[in-house]
């Protein structure tokens, strides 16, 4: 591993932009450099970054706004970009106005964020890419950095998130600057969306039986450990690095199916998983029925799309070891201390 100089692997970063700063990961990320004593510009669009720090800049911007970018990145060294339109929805009803609010948020945005770099001269940029990018679909064991892009797409997501981080990592320059991509796949902690819709579901008493079983087997990452995985390739982005234009998975490295994986927290918020499960194939048909309909008439969005579907039944498992080879990768939370912190969070959000 090409090591940042002796001593500065967090001074290194230098001023650091975080886009998609209001979002799960890119909140996280904007915490955790400030804990390091950095200097962080926050990229927000519309929601709100509640936080305050005399090391913090909130700025408001639009990464489709090659202008709004070119701004946003003056006086950065490091950017992560995290920021992004989870488009899940697919198929060949898809209306054009869709794809192509995706496609200006996730390619074209990516690419503004890419020339206000090099305009810019900032040095490192790191990507929030997604295991979507290699998702066919298909039962996959073991995907790593020889895994192929996938050629079947269950959502407008995949569609956009491909071409967003070819480009990024096209993007690298052992003179200029410097990018790799990280592949997530099913973040989850506290207050992110997996365990926020679970609890609400919960509530709510719709989580009455499972789909497919148990669900498939993955491998997810908390968001603590993406967190370490970004500022651990950031800081490796140097010249003559094997992480330089480069893709990488990080995961918690305890696969498991969807449904042992959320057995504690159902179990430390006081339910139970549930003892009945529908099969997949006739679900699967009436949500891709729901979804062309959706774009076909109007009607609300399908309460999961045909993609969710697959992501929630369809085992994929990555493998980090080239992530803990390149740029010395290792999860800082175990998946039982993160089940732990967020059975604690949410009963405390119960009690507020």
């Amino acid at each position: 591993m090409h090591a940042p100089p002796h001593g500065a692997s967090t001074a290194y970063l230098g001023h650091c932009l975080v886009t998609g700063a209001a979002g799960f990961v890119g909140r996280h990320l904007v915490k955790e450099l400030l804990r390091r004593g950095l200097r962080v510009r926050a990229l927000v669009r519309e929601s709100p970054l509640a936080l305050q720090h005399d090391r913090l800049e909130c700025v408001s911007g639009d990464i489709r706004s090659a202008e709004q970018m070119l701004k946003a990145c003056r006086g950065v060294d490091t950017v992560f970009h995290t920021a992004a339109m989870i488009a899940t929805l697919g198929g060949s009803a898809v209306t054009a106005s869709y794809r192509d609010t995706a496609y200006a948020i996730n390619v074209t945005g990516t690419k503004n964020i890419i020339q206000a770099c090099q305009a810019q001269g900032v040095r490192r940029l790191v990507y929030t890419s997604s295991v979507d990018t290699c998702f066919n679909g298909q039962e996959d064991l073991h995907m790593d950095e020889h895994t192929a892009y996938a050629t079947r797409f269950s959502s407008v997501y995949q569609e956009t998130k491909i071409p967003a981080e070819q480009a990024v990592l096209e993007a690298n320059t052992p003179s200029g600057l410097l990018t790799c991509a990280l592949r997530p796949d099913g973040i989850w902690g506290s207050g992110g969306l997996m365990l926020d819709i679970l609890i609400e579901k919960l509530k709510a008493g719709l989580m009455v039986t499972r789909i497919g079983g148990m669900g498939g087997i993955h491998d997810h990452v908390h968001v603590d450990n993406l967190v370490s995985a970004h500022l651990l390739a950031a800081a490796a982005l140097v010249p003559g690095s094997p992480v330089c234009g480069k893709a990488y998975f990080v995961s918690d490295g305890v696969p498991a199916r969807m449904f042992h994986f959320v057995r504690p927290f159902f179990e430390g918020m006081g339910y139970q998983v549930p003892r009945y499960s529908i099969p997949l194939s006739p679900l699967m048909l009436l949500m891709r029925a729901w979804q062309w309909l959706h774009f076909k008439t109007g009607i609300r969005a399908p309460m999961f799309t045909p993609h969710e579907l697959s992501k929630l039944t369809v085992s994929t498992v990555v493998s980090s070891a080239a992530a803990a080879r390149d740029f010395g990768y290792r999860p800082v939370k175990t998946v039982g201390d993160g089940m732990s912190e967020a059975v604690a969070y949410y009963r405390a959000m119960e009690r507020s």
